[in-house]
């Protein structure tokens, strides 16, 4: 899931056996009726033993890294035999249904909130992960609909939806003779989300992959035609990258409307939420980015993946140690499948590291990207570690791998081997990865993962880098002429946040809400328009908000400092041989 936000990891494997062995949960959801903002939904489920009396809802879903608790939106619930008798049900905890008489179920009956729009008091669900009732459109990403019943995860699933005729559906899923949306299991139903409406759409075939492009837009301002011409040779680059993409259909969800929140990958689809505003060139470098690192996901994690990924735990997860892989390998890859492609100058390729490790010092340094990989629960305001110093730390891989080989062999070739060895239908051991990565390229590779990926201790980036004829200053002094922060902002459920803060002194914190700016609320909408002004400060000036901690106002008025020059990096003119030799292989794709 790339946290624009973001998110960041997932995979899950359709079984087409189970088609075969299994009948099919059907069930029904009327979107015809979007009153209340519920989804009503009734199910007709294959016949049910002792062992699956417990009806399930997620506690979490993979490439989240967050706890959901769907069943804390469940506002009714009720169970029939035949004869339209009720079944006595208890609700023994917050995501589980214990159904009495199992055996003698016909239907159930239970509608569910949506969460975009559904106040709670912690863990509030992404919106690019959540699920959205409007006249004109609905959201449907599906762990925040669908249940399962204990013992029946790997079951198929039917599922139709009533809803009005003029409207567009967008999904990965295929849809039978019937009209019914095919699901192998409910892994694969929670790793297709849905997309209806007022929709537009767009299609290219790239390499005999077919991509599609479904999108809302509030006032239809921008078309699935606009985005895929914008995005189109960052797919190109992708196959090339790839050497053919891995899948043989993809598609973008894109909704666009007054929040902004980022984008979740899946195997076969990604989901992304942005405000609607015109796509000025700044902003299409934004989506271009997240595309670029969501549709990579169909290598990490989906063609290389835990056996924690593929056997996931929705009522209990246990994480996995690898999302360093699964976000830090993918966020690496979307700017260096950029750089191989020409589609990123050298110096523009640096500036995106220099971002990414000023980024990084407003985070922890000492947790370890394995530490954080199973403790992202805990970690949730360290989690963009995984997009900055993460990619990072895989660019020095990059860099180490192709020196060890004399330019032959770098991180690319290592993944793309990975991706042909194991794919969709094969998991690798969540202890023995570091080894089976290590057995793939050299010994000392494992003292690299132990001391950067295991450990925190600092990154020899000067040393790397002169490795391949580029020279890194970690500070340089100041810039007198332009004014910096010493906070960053982020957009966090429509509201402008300090998401970093560098400075101690400050009185504020993370999380306080940019409320108001020259007596103006402070809007998705009106954004843009604000930055613009703060490009007129000079340092030494202050500029003055209206902030919001909770519920309470105050000034923050805040005194610009000149800009610190951090992290730059600048090509040796007079590189020598093998400087330049390794330089041209970790740029150029072989």
């Amino acid at each position: 899931m790339h946290r624009s936000l973001f998110i960041p990891s997932f995979l899950i494997v359709f079984i087409f056996s189970n088609m075969l062995l299994y009948s099919q949960h059907k069930f029904y959801i009327n979107l015809n009726d979007r009153s209340d903002d519920l989804f009503k939904v009734t199910l007709f489920p294959e016949k049910l033993s002792e062992e699956n009396k417990t009806y399930n809802f997620a506690a979490t879903a993979p490439g989240t890294y967050q706890l959901m608790n769907i069943g804390r939106y469940v506002k009714s619930f009720h169970v029939y035999d035949k004869n339209e008798n009720e079944i006595a049900v208890n609700n023994i905890s917050e995501n589980k249904w214990l159904i009495s008489q199992p055996q003698d179920v016909y239907k159930i009956v239970y509608s569910i909130s949506e969460t975009w729009d559904t106040p709670v008091d912690e863990n509030q669900i992404y919106l690019m992960a959540g699920s959205s009732i409007e006249e004109d459109n609905v959201v449907m990403n599906n762990q925040c609909i669908f249940g399962y019943f204990e013992g029946m995860q790997n079951y198929p699933i039917n599922f139709k939806i009533d809803y009005p005729v003029d409207w567009k559906v967008g999904t990965a899923l295929m849809k039978n003779s019937s009209g019914y949306f095919e699901a192998g299991s409910f892994d694969y139903l929670v790793d297709s989300p849905v997309l209806l409406g007022d929709l537009s759409e767009s299609s290219i075939t790239i390499s005999g992959t077919l991509v599609k492009v479904y999108t809302y837009s509030k006032t239809d301002l921008i078309k699935s035609d606009d985005l895929l011409n914008s995005v189109e040779d960052i797919l190109y680059a992708a196959d090339k990258f790839t050497n053919g993409l891995p899948v043989d259909k993809y598609t973008f969800l894109f909704h666009f409307e007054d929040e902004a929140a980022g984008a979740w990958e899946h195997s076969y689809s990604s989901f992304y939420v942005f405000p609607e505003f015109p796509l000025s060139k700044n902003y299409i470098k934004n989506l271009r980015s997240t595309v670029a690192h969501e549709f990579f996901h169909i290598v990490t994690p989906l063609n290389i993946h835990s056996e924690l990924i593929s056997n996931f735990n929705f009522a209990e997860p246990k994480l996995s140690q690898h999302i360093w892989l699964y976000e830090g390998v993918t966020e690496w890859a979307s700017d260096a499948l950029q750089l191989g492609a020409n589609i990123y100058s050298i110096q523009e390729y640096l500036e995106e590291l220099t971002t990414k490790l000023r980024q990084a010092e407003g985070f922890r340094k000492d947790l370890s990207l394995t530490e954080l990989s199973v403790n992202s629960f805990e970690y949730q305001d360290q989690f963009y570690i995984f997009y900055c110093r993460g990619p990072i730390i895989m660019t020095l891989l990059d860099i180490k791998l192709l020196d060890e080989s004399d330019g032959q062999i770098g991180l690319r070739e290592v993944i793309n081997e990975l991706a042909k060895d194991y794919g969709p239908k094969k998991s690798f051991s969540e202890e023995k990865f570091f080894e089976d990565f290590t057995d793939r390229t050299f010994p000392d590779v494992m003292d690299f993962f132990n001391m950067y990926v295991k450990g925190t201790e600092p990154l020899p980036i000067k040393e790397y880098f002169e490795k391949v004829g580029i020279n890194y200053l970690e500070t340089a002094g100041f810039d007198s002429s332009k004014a910096g922060f010493d906070f960053e902002f982020a957009l966090k459920e429509g509201n402008l946040v300090i998401a970093i803060l560098t400075e101690d002194s400050l009185p504020v914190k993370v999380g306080d809400v940019f409320y108001k700016y020259n007596g103006e609320e402070i809007t998705p909408q009106n954004l843009g328009q604000i930055f613009s002004k703060f490009n007129n400060y000079k340092p030494g000036e202050t500029i003055s908000f209206v902030m919001k901690r909770d519920s309470e106002e105050f000034v923050f008025d805040y005194k610009l400092p000149a800009e610190k020059i951090t992290h730059i990096f600048k090509i040796i003119e007079d590189a020598d041989e093998r400087q330049l030799k390794l330089r041209d292989a970790w740029i150029n794709l072989q």
